[in-house]
């Protein structure tokens, strides 16, 4: 049974692995990819604004649909891969396409430009639906049971000795709703300004320049295997 079960793990990782390989050499891919991200973000604030031209969000009639709560949120996990996609190919040296590798015109290695896009790409993919996910939230509720978890694991030793002033266990929840009140409280002035510029990219004009330049730029370096820059 033990048997099964770490082979089972190890064909996981082996799958995780074979994966975020691929991500890192599908540069272009992964910019067509965020091109499609940006244009489900017109759809999602002609229903957050009422219409493309509205610069304001009006809060009190605004019911964003299932759908398009998913395609949002769907951007935070293309953000990581476009990341780790721009990231590992500007370390390892990888060209975004095999078009792109095989032009003669190029020289061996990544395309800079298209790994710095895709990093940009992926921490935009993170900001834009900070406005409607409780960041600060979950953030703190993270940061609460991580810190607890570790005060947990030092004051192990010293269990009995802490037991004679508090109970361990309520401790430890004083600890958790302390840290978690303090960084809900001022995580909420480092989210304002990231909330700022959330609005900025879900400007329909913004997310349409973006979609146009992803498309541009992958359909270069997938066809004649050239960039723009």
């Amino acid at each position: 049974m033990y048997i099964l079960y770490q082979t089972f793990w190890e064909n996981i990782w082996a799958g995780l692995v074979a994966f975020f390989d691929w991500v890192s050499q599908s540069g272009a891919w992964m910019l067509l990819v965020s091109g499609l991200i940006a244009l489900t973000w017109l759809g999602y604030e002609r229903k957050r604004r009422g219409s493309f031209k509205k610069l304001e969000i009006d809060k009190s009639k605004y019911r964003a649909t299932i759908l398009l709560r998913i395609l949002s949120y769907l951007g935070l996990i293309v953000g990581i891969l476009a990341i780790w996609a721009g990231a590992s190919a500007l370390i390892k040296n990888i060209p975004p396409s095999f078009a792109y590798r095989d032009n003669p015109a190029n020289p061996d290695g990544s395309n800079v430009f298209t790994c710095v896009v895709l990093i940009v790409l992926g921490i935009m993919m993170f900001l834009k639906p900070i406005n409607d996910f409780p960041v600060t939230s979950i953030v703190a509720f993270v940061v609460g049971g991580i810190v607890t978890v570790v005060v947990m694991s030092l004051m192990a030793p010293y269990e009995d000795l802490i037991g004679d002033w508090i109970n361990p266990k309520l401790l430890l929840i004083i600890i958790f709703i302390i840290v978690t009140g303090v960084v809900g409280f001022f995580g909420k002035f480092v989210i304002k300004p990231l909330k700022w510029i959330s609005n900025f990219f879900s400007l329909p004009l913004f997310a349409v320049l973006i979609a146009l330049f992803c498309f541009i730029q992958s359909v270069l370096l997938l066809g004649p295997g050239i960039s723009i820059l």
